[in-house]
């Protein structure tokens, strides 16, 4: 899934030496430049066009299947052979359930409400995430647990303001947040177990979750909570930076901003290095030894290769017309997206 597994922390044990040049490109059309990360699974690639699914050969990219979506797309997720997608056009809003053989419907879920009336922030259709047979995902100001085989709505959450992140599972809690406070409930029934308050939401993104801590930002400040109990460990504020969370791994935890991407310390938040570019760089895909992320700078940008030790670049592609989203890490490979369709292996 999105964020590489129920953590979100985007980090993968796959091997991966520094990739050498592309080995691999593969075609799905349409403008792309703000597509979502591609998901591989069971040697099938799938990835969105122009509110289309596509469903891909992950050795030589021929088109196994694929499927129309009335509205946007953000990354789904895959259990077993089922892919969960979300849709959002409007004031309508899905979660799909697909075969992964065949992209057949197998159900959908349509959600009462999304959207909400702070000038329609926040309150859309998060990026679903599987665990414990449920589908969780938000809407309005709603999280939804959904039965994975039928779609039926195990239980419902109400928040106190619109849903701004998309959730977070460690140890049997799903960990999502609104406009003002971040929630630990239980993946079982829905209980609130806890709940801790801050300042407001800044950018929309969900949780990080790293051993026994939890990972949230408002605005320029970094928090780490006891993921058990919601007590704070630390903060760290970042002067005139608006962050996101951005993964985990190790004794290390990242955030973004839009140019610059931050290494804390796990035990205390504090600084260990700083990557700045010139208009933009992606949230990371991250092994044992790098962060690869989408470097944007005028009118060009490239795949680059930080080093976790140092925050150094140790390795660019050439130059190609990337989109904005993170790269992924899967069998070997790192895929990353272009603005124009197509989709980029290097080995």
């Amino acid at each position: 899934m999105e964020g590489q597994g129920l953590s979100r922390s985007r980090a993968t044990a796959d091997l991966l030496a520094l990739p050498t040049g592309q080995v691999v490109e593969y075609t799905v059309g349409g403008d792309t430049q703000f597509s979502s990360p591609v998901v591989v699974a069971r040697g099938t690639l799938l990835a969105d066009g122009e509110r289309i699914l596509y469903a891909l050969n992950g050795v030589d990219g021929a088109e196994r299947w694929r499927f129309n979506l009335p509205g946007s797309f953000l990354s789904p997720a895959v259990a077993g052979n089922r892919i969960f997608v979300r849709a959002e056009s409007g004031k309508d809003g899905f979660v799909y359930a697909l075969s992964l053989d065949t992209g057949a419907k197998l159900w959908q879920y349509r959600f009462p409400a999304v959207g909400s009336s702070y000038d329609n922030v926040g309150g859309h259709v998060t990026s679903p995430l599987v665990a414990e047979d449920r589908v969780l995902v938000g809407a309005a100001q709603s999280l939804y647990a959904l039965d994975v085989e039928s779609g039926a709505v195990v239980w419902e959450y109400a928040l106190q303001s619109p849903i701004a992140s998309s959730v977070a599972v460690a140890e049997g809690l799903v960990f999502v947040s609104d406009f003002n406070h971040l929630y630990a409930l239980s993946v079982a029934d829905g209980s609130e177990q806890w709940r801790f308050g801050f300042e407001a939401v800044s950018l929309f993104f969900a949780p990080v979750v790293l051993a026994e801590q939890v990972i949230i930002t408002s605005f320029d400040t970094v928090y780490s909570l006891n993921h058990s109990n919601g007590e704070l460990l630390w903060a760290k504020q970042l002067p005139e930076l608006q962050v996101i969370p951005a993964g985990a791994y190790g004794e290390q935890v990242y955030v973004k901003s839009t140019d610059s991407l931050i290494a804390l310390g796990k035990a205390d938040g504090a600084e260990l290095w700083r990557y700045t570019t010139l208009n933009f760089i992606s949230l990371p895909a991250v092994t044992q030894e790098h962060l690869y992320v989408v470097d944007r700078y005028g009118e060009g940008s490239q795949l680059l290769a930080i080093g976790r030790a140092d925050g150094q670049a140790v390795w660019r592609s050439d130059t190609v017309q990337l989109a904005r989203s993170a790269p992924t890490i899967a069998q070997g490979t790192l895929f990353v997206r272009t603005e124009d369709g197509r989709i980029l292996g290097y080995r």
